[in-house]
C-alpha cells in the first residue's frame, strides 16, 4: 500500500522545498519585525508547513492518469462503511488494508490540528471546522475529476474520508495541548536582538526579491505586449529596453528610497536604519546607493558586458558585511554610515548576539 505514496511523497518534498524557499523572505521580514530574531526552529517549521501543504494536494490528487487511461469510480455516500471494509480485509493491523487507510485519513489531518493550535492558537473548534472544509474541498475536487479537467471522478467521493479527516484535525488539536501549554510558559516578550548577520542578510534578500519581481514582471510584460499586441518578430526587439526595465525600473525605485529616506526597501522591512554624520546626509546616502544595491545593479545589468562583475560585487559586499563593525557592509562602511535598529541605536563596537541569526 505504501508504495502508490512514492510519487506522491516526492512531489510533497520537491514542491514544499520550493514553496519554502519562495516564502522564507516574507517569512523571515515578518519574524524579525515581530521578535527580532530568526531561529533554525522557525526555519524547520516553515518547511514542514510548506511540505504539509503541499501534501494535502498531492497525496490525494497525484498521480494523475493519463487522458483516457483510467476507470471512472462511483462515490460512498454511506456513512461508516469503512468498518465492514475492515471485516471483509480478513487480515490483521498492517497488513489490513482497509484498516490502515482509516489510520493514514485520521493521521493525515493531525498536523492540521496541531498546527493551527501552536501557530495560530486556535483551538479544537477552529481546527474541526478546518478540517471539514478542507476535507470537503479534496474531496468535491477528486468528485468534479479536478473540476471537469476529467470528464469522471478517478478517486472515489467518501464521506468516511470526510468523517476520518475532520477527527484527525480534532485529534491534532488536542494532542497539541500539552505543547501549547509548554510553549506558552516559555514565551518570552519580543526583544530586538540588534544588528546580526541574519537580519543584515534577510534585507539583502528583501531587496533582491523586490528588483527582481519588479524588473522582470515589467521585462516579461513588455516583451509580451510586443510580440502579441504590437506582433513585433522577436529578433526586432530592442535589447536595451529589457535592460532598462529589468535593471533601469528597479535601480530608480531603490534609489528613491536611498536617496530620499537613507535606507532601502529590504533595510526597511527589517527594521535598520542606516545613520549619517550630521551635515553629511546626502554625500552618504549616493556612497550608500553607488556602492550598495545600484552599484549591483549597474554591474548585474544586461546592459553591462561584465559577466562576473555583478557575482564578484556581491562577495566583497557579504564579507565586509560579515567583517565589519556591527555588520555594516560595503555600501555603509564607504559612506561612513552606522547601522541601528529603529528600536534603538546598536552600541558602537558592541559583539553580535549570539544563538540567534
Amino acid at each position: 500500500m505504501l508504495r502508490q505514496f512514492g510519487p506522491s511523497t516526492w512531489v510533497a518534498l520537491l514542491v514544499g522545498g520550493l514553496l519554502a524557499a519562495v516564502a522564507f523572505v516574507p517569512v523571515a521580514v515578518l519574524l524579525y519585525r515581530r521578535a527580532g530574531r530568526l531561529r533554525v526552529l522557525d526555519l524547520l517549521i516553515l518547511l514542514a508547513v510548506a511540505v504539509y501543504a503541499v501534501a494535502l494536494w498531492s497525496y490525494t490528487l497525484v498521480p494523475l492518469p493519463e487522458s483516457e487511461s483510467f476507470t471512472c469510480v462511483r462515490a460512498n455516500l454511506r456513512l461508516f462503511r469503512f468498518i465492514e471494509d475492515i471485516r471483509a480485509d480478513g487480515h490483521l493491523f498492517l497488513h489490513n488494508r482497509a484498516l490502515l487507510q482509516v489510520v493514514f485519513n485520521v493521521v493525515f489531518f493531525l498536523p492540521l490540528g496541531f498546527l493551527l493550535r501552536i501557530l495560530l492558537r486556535r483551538g479544537v473548534v477552529v481546527a474541526t471546522l478546518a478540517g471539514l472544509i478542507l476535507s470537503l474541498a479534496i474531496e468535491f475536487t477528486q468528485k468534479t475529476g479536478i473540476w471537469g479537467l476529467y470528464h469522471c471522478a478517478y478517486r472515489v467521493f467518501d464521506v468516511d474520508d470526510l468523517l476520518l479527516n475532520t477527527v484527525g484535525a480534532l485529534l491534532g488539536s488536542l494532542f497539541a495541548l500539552p505543547f501549547a501549554a509548554l510553549i506558552q510558559r516559555r514565551r518570552a516578550a519580543p526583544v530586538a536582538a540588534g544588528v546580526t548577520v541574519g537580519r543584515r542578510l534577510v534585507g539583502i534578500l528583501a531587496d533582491l526579491a523586490v528588483v527582481t519581481v519588479v524588473g522582470y514582471s515589467l521585462a516579461i510584460g513588455w516583451r509580451a505586449f510586443a510580440l502579441y499586441v504590437l506582433e513585433w518578430p522577436l529578433d526586432a526587439l530592442p535589447g536595451w529596453v529589457d535592460g532598462a526595465l529589468a535593471s533601469g525600473v528597479p535601480a530608480l525605485l531603490e534609489g528613491y528610497w536611498v536617496l530620499a529616506r537613507g535606507r532601502t526597501l529590504g533595510e526597511a522591512a527589517v527594521q535598520l536604519e542606516p545613520l549619517a554624520k550630521p551635515g553629511h546626509e546626502v554625500r552618504s546616502r549616493v556612497l550608500k546607493f553607488a556602492f550598495g544595491v545600484g552599484g549591483y545593479l549597474a554591474l548585474s545589468s544586461p546592459l553591462v558586458e561584465l559577466p562576473a562583475a555583478g557575482l564578484a560585487f556581491a562577495v566583497a559586499t557579504l564579507v565586509v558585511l560579515v567583517r565589519s563593525r556591527n555588520h555594516r557592509g560595503l555600501s555603509h562602511v564607504v559612506a561612513d554610515m552606522e547601522l541601528v535598529l529603529e528600536t534603538g541605536p546598536a552600541e558602537p563596537g558592541a559583539p553580535a548576539p549570539t544563538g540567534d541569526a
